[in-house]
């Protein structure tokens, strides 16, 4: 019996371990993904002896919806439906959701607006791959600062509302196209937007209904944008780790949990201030 039952394990975990999944989308024609990121950040920065606290939270609501479909390509067409975000700091507090009219006639209104008309068409091949993106809509860059601040507030969530470029990875792009078991890993490279970004991922885990992935990345970025007249230069290396969910009979992405520490510098006319940031950010596709 207990030889049986030695045998019987050694069957199901060579099994488990000979189960290969392949990058390949399946979407359905008219069908609608839609996707809620919501982010928690912290930001800890040391200004002239004193420690500065702001904190952060935001969501952006958005869909895709599949227009077309073969085996070689799917098209998609994606827009934003709705921000909210809110932030405390150095005693202030500032609050803003896109469904209230009174807040859209606010500072971060304009940015706002032009996001959420800004309608982007996508071609992605068979892995998520992009093979064309178009958007129409301007960028979210005021003079009075609004862009630059809403950039600041909804973080990394911003590259979520960007067409990607020609060759680059969409948003559905987590598999590569050849086939991979657990404990198989790989790795990207991106720049965009004047940032650096490396990518690995691996296999954790292959269920019935699932693959589980874990994520590691690693970015250099540098910006320029401007706070409350001025103009500010931040420089950041942030470091982010998670889980990503797949739905295993679509190769649909279903859920992203991530965790990001990040340390650089902010410069100003005042001088350079080292700045230490966490942030948590959880991605769901229903």
């Amino acid at each position: 019996m207990r030889l049986f039952a030695s045998l019987l394990l050694m069957v199901v975990t060579i099994s488990a371990q000979a189960q290969k999944v392949s990058g390949k989308l399946l979407f359905q024609p008219g069908q609608v993904l839609n996707v809620s990121a919501k982010s928690t950040m912290s930001n800890l920065v040391n200004a002239m002896g004193q420690e500065i606290e702001l904190k952060s939270e935001s969501t952006i609501d958005q869909f895709y919806r599949v227009t077309n479909t073969t085996d070689e390509s799917h098209t998609l067409s994606h827009e934003v439906k709705r921000i909210r975000m809110n932030s405390e700091g150095m005693g202030n507090s500032i609050t803003f959701d896109s469904d209230s009219e009174k807040d859209m006639k606010g500072q971060f209104g304009g940015p706002v607006k032009e996001l959420l008309a800004k309608k982007m068409n996508l071609v992605i091949d068979a892995s998520g791959t992009t093979m064309m993106a178009m958007s129409d809509g301007g960028n979210t860059k005021k003079s009075d600062g609004g862009g630059d601040m809403l950039a600041q507030f909804i973080g990394g969530l911003s590259e979520m509302i960007e067409a990607p470029k020609q060759g680059e990875a969409s948003f559905f792009k987590v598999l590569p196209s050849n086939e991979v078991g657990k404990g198989d890993g790989w790795t990207q490279t991106i720049d965009r937007n004047g940032s650096k970004i490396e990518e690995a991922y691996s296999v954790a885990e292959i269920t019935e209904n699932a693959i589980i992935l874990n994520f590691l990345s690693n970015t250099s970025s540098s910006r320029v944008q401007e706070n409350m007249g001025m103009e500010v230069t931040v420089n950041m290396k942030n470091k982010t780790e998670g889980k990503i969910t797949v739905d295993r009979k679509t190769g649909i992405v279903k859920e992203k949990t991530l965790n990001t520490t990040a340390t650089g510098t902010v410069s100003t006319g005042m001088g350079e201030f080292p700045i230490n940031a966490t942030s948590t950010t959880i991605i769901t596709v229903n």
